[in-house]
Order: structure tokens, then C-alpha cells, then sequence
């Protein structure tokens, strides 16, 4: 399966950027990287860095936007995932760059270069999907599939009381790119929040000796510090590594279809991911909000503990190169 992965590492993209490494069903085309976790920049020094540790420097990485379509970058998220976006851990600088075209230009280069064949993987906020979009809507008929790690269709937000963190940090954009027709599958809160891994399997994780564990398992003890000190766990939920558990497995996952508008007013539910579950149109006078946009497959239950097994033993059994 060709895939790119649009990321903004952060210490569970880290972790999902491991998953897919040790998974031979994906042929990764690239990483792109977006502002989020951290500023565009650090995203994509973080995303060589992993890289270079997994062995795999061969896969071009190529840096996407640094702020949202309509409002300035917000900063980092240095309480979540370190000043470095990785723990804190300040590993030395990778000797790799990036590739000089932008993310948006890798993605619809990559779509045009194999249509029909590529999946699209955002695991921070849309932008750089919007852009691509933008640069060339053609790839909405091309791509195979595109999934994203973000939103909340039928629970409570974690960022505001109602919107997903990747999804407020840029609404406008992730409006657009749910209002156009490629067939796309949201993995949001629904599900990663019945994905739980508890510090003692990490701790398992951890144990395994490769460099990119090191640094990925590092990582997790300050995300650990964080979600003992905010949500009272004893572990984390799994956020980013669903999508590729979904990907992987996806009878795991209980899905339903319904259109998706993006709240973009500056109001409280800003950023909100809204499914249209019912039509008001038989009212008088009532407009459908949602005509003319299609139906985005929702991820909204999931066998958590499959899932966790599954991330589990892909790792367990996956072949790094060990800490020089």
C-alpha cells in the first residue's frame, strides 16, 4: 500500500511513524510535515530524525505550512510533548534536509505520479491536504483513500468542551477538504479514546533495543508525566497509531457514513467536526446545511484491546537498527 504520511511530530506521531516503519504493508512514499505539536520546522527536523534512527532515510521528507489559512500559529505544545517535541529529549540534529518542494506539491506530484494507488495519512491539522487540494482538485479523483487522525462526531472535544485539537487548529482548511469528493475515513476521538496503553506496556515497548525505540519510548515518559498530571492515567490514549491500526485491521472498527461540516465561527464550538444525522429540511423555511457534501466514513467504535494487541505485536516484532 503507498502511502504519505502528513505529520506533525509530536511523541504519539512518533509512535505511529514507528508503526508504519515496522509494517511491510506500507510502501512509504513520504513524509510531510505541518505546523501543530510543534512549529513546521522542528516537525520536519523531528520527522528526519525518526528516520534516520528507523534506518530509513531513503524516504523524502518534505516541510508543508507553518500557520492555518486564517489565523496565526498558536505554538507549541510544549506541556504535551516537550520543548523539543519529543520529551525533551534534544537528540542531536539529523544530517538529512528536506526536499524543496512543498508538502502540497508532493502530494498531488505522488497522487499524479500513481493514481488510484496512493493513501493519503494526515495526522495533524489539514492544511497541507487543503492546499494540495487547492494546487491541483484533480487528486480528489486520483487518490485511493485518505485518512485523517482528527475530529469528534459523537463525543465530547479535547481541546475545547466540542472540538479535536487537529481540527481547531485549522477549521477553514478542514472544511474544504471534507467538502470535496475523495473517499475519506475519519479516525477522531470516538475511537482513539477507547485505545488505551498503559504505562506497563510501554514500558514492555521500551525494553525492545533499536534507536528509533530509544528515542520514540524516551519521548513517551514526559507524554506519560502529562496524562498522569491532566486525565489521571496510568498510560496514554492512542491517538495518531489508530489510523494505521485501522488501516491494518479495520474489522476492528465499527464505521457509519454521514456528510461533515467544520464549525468555523468564532464561537464555542468552534472547530467542531459536525455529522449531519438527521435532515432538517422537511421543516419549512429550513435549509439542509449539508446538501451537496458527501459522506465521510466515521470511525466511531472500536475493540480497543484488538487494537492495542495489534500495535503490540507489529512492534514486538519489528526489526530496527540498534542505538550506535
Amino acid at each position: 500500500m503507498k502511502i504519505i504520511i502528513d505529520t506533525d511530530p509530536g511523541i504519539d506521531d512518533g509512535l505511529a511513524i514507528m508503526l508504519a516503519l515496522a509494517c511491510p504493508e506500507f510502501d512509504i512514499l513520504g513524509l510531510t510535515t505541518i505546523f501543530g505539536n510543534v512549529p513546521v520546522e522542528l516537525a520536519t527536523e523531528n520527522a528526519l530524525r525518526l528516520l534516520d534512527l528507523a534506518g530509513r532515510s531513503d524516504i523524502p521528507v518534505s516541510q508543508g505550512a507553518a500557520k492555518s489559512w486564517e489565523t496565526p500559529y498558536g505554538g507549541a505544545k510544549s506541556a504535551v510533548h516537550g520543548e523539543d517535541g519529543q520529551g525533551n529529549l534534544f537528540s542531536p540534529t539529523s544530517a538529512q534536509k528536506p526536499l524543496e518542494t512543498t508538502a502540497a506539491e508532493f502530494i498531488v506530484s505522488q497522487i499524479s505520479k500513481f493514481p488510484n494507488e496512493v493513501t493519503l495519512i494526515a495526522l495533524g491539522p489539514l492544511t497541507n491536504l487543503a492546499d494540495a487540494l487547492k494546487h491541483d482538485p484533480e487528486i480528489q479523483h486520483k487518490v485511493k483513500e485518505v485518512l485523517f487522525m482528527g475530529g469528534n462526531a459523537f463525543c465530547a472535544g479535547n481541546t475545547n468542551p466540542v472540538a479535536e485539537a487537529n481540527i481547531l487548529a485549522d477549521p477553514e482548511a478542514a472544511d474544504f477538504v471534507l467538502g470535496h469528493h475523495w473517499p475519506m475515513t475519519m479516525v477522531g476521538l470516538d475511537v482513539t479514546q477507547k485505545t488505551y496503553i498503559p504505562s506497563k506496556l510501554i514500558a514492555e515497548l521500551a525494553a525492545i533495543p533499536s534507536a528509533i525505540g530509544n528515542q520514540v519510548f524516551g519521548a513517551y515518559r514526559h507524554y506519560l508525566k502529562f496524562y498522569k498530571e491532566v486525565n489521571q492515567m496510568d498510560g496514554t490514549w492512542i491517538h495518531d497509531s489508530s489510523v494505521f491500526t485501522y488501516l491494518l485491521n479495520k474489522e476492528l472498527y465499527r464505521t457509519s457514513e454521514y456528510p461533515i461540516l467544520v464549525e468555523t465561527a468564532d464561537c464555542i464550538s468552534r472547530g467542531k467536526t459536525w455529522p449531519s444525522i438527521k435532515d432538517y429540511s422537511f421543516i419549512a423555511g429550513q435549509e439542509n446545511p449539508w446538501l451537496g457534501r458527501p459522506k465521510v466514513n466515521i470511525c466511531d467504535d472500536v475493540n480497543g484491546k484488538k487494537a492495542v494487541s495489534l500495535l503490540k505485536n507489529r512492534l514486538m516484532n519489528a526489526t530496527f537498527p540498534i542505538e550506535k
